[in-house]
């Protein structure tokens, strides 16, 4: 059994009627007390890369994730059903569904491919943010009580200055540039990287509006990574009507951008 906890949150088991199983775990639970969606995210990720070794086996690497999330999973017994829709020359398609009580609660469409095999063309804008190193940062653990929301305890957190909310201040910018890595040492990889997208607190927070709800995430994972700690930068632009966006850049320790996504939420 891995050592890991997302390892061990987001596996599943091949069964006899052609889906997957596992048991959701309320560990990944947000401060509304329903599950993450980047752990959702993780889940369907898992699930399609571990039946593409047979259906896409020259395709090992996540390339995109696009989850709808139809209403909150419940911690107990789920499955998931993949289905291969497309197996190209560089890319195959994949679509994944989480069930629990015989109903569709996120449904996903994942595209996978080889690092390997990609292309050399590049134009990259800008760097990483600059700003000090995890070590030269304020760990953020000590601001967020033990046990108020299970997801924060997932993750370890630095920043190069404590966030305005977490001080009872909130800025009202929502930005934030932030080193994760997970609390149980497990490095970055690709599947990490997906989850830890949404694993920091909206910073809506920073706008009085902590409690919200992914409708839509979309992850682009850019490289093949394996890294201690991955720096976040996240900004919400717009909130309108209840509903806000959330864009995210991931960089590795050596600068380089490994993941990139965008969510649709609601505040609640």
């Amino acid at each position: 059994m891995t050592s890991y906890e997302l390892d061990r949150a987001v596996a599943s088991t091949a069964g006899d009627d052609g889906h997957r199983h596992l048991t959701l775990t309320a560990d990944w639970n947000t401060p509304n007390g329903t599950a993450n969606g980047g752990y959702v995210l993780a889940i369907l990720a898992r699930a399609v890369l571990d039946e593409a070794r047979t259906s896409a086996p020259d395709h090992p690497d996540l390339l995109t994730v696009s989850v709808s999330y139809f209403k909150p999973p419940t911690p107990g017994p789920a499955s998931v059903e993949v289905t291969t829709l497309r197996v190209g020359r560089r890319v195959s398609v994949h679509q994944a569904a989480l069930q629990q009580g015989g109903r569709t609660v996120a449904h996903a469409v994942i595209s996978l491919h080889d690092w390997d095999a990609a292309g050399t063309v590049e134009h990259l804008p800008h760097a990483a943010p600059a700003v000090p190193g995890p070590d030269d940062s304020s760990d953020l653990s000590p601001f967020i009580p033990t046990g108020a929301v299970p997801i924060v305890e997932r993750y370890e957190s630095r920043s190069p200055e404590v966030p305005g909310w977490l001080r009872g201040e909130p800025s009202g910018s929502a930005e934030a540039t932030v080193w994760v890595r997970p609390k149980d040492g497990r490095r970055v990889d690709a599947l990490a990287a997906a989850a830890i997208v949404d694993g920091y607190p909206p910073v809506t927070a920073e706008l009085g509006h902590l409690a919200s709800a992914t409708v839509q995430l979309t992850v682009h994972l850019r490289r093949r990574p394996d890294s201690a700690w991955a720096l976040l930068h996240v900004t919400t632009r717009h909130v309108q009507q209840g509903y806000h966006d959330e864009d995210v850049e991931l960089w590795d320790e050596q600068g380089r951008l490994v993941a990139q996504s965008r969510q649709l939420a609601v505040l609640s």
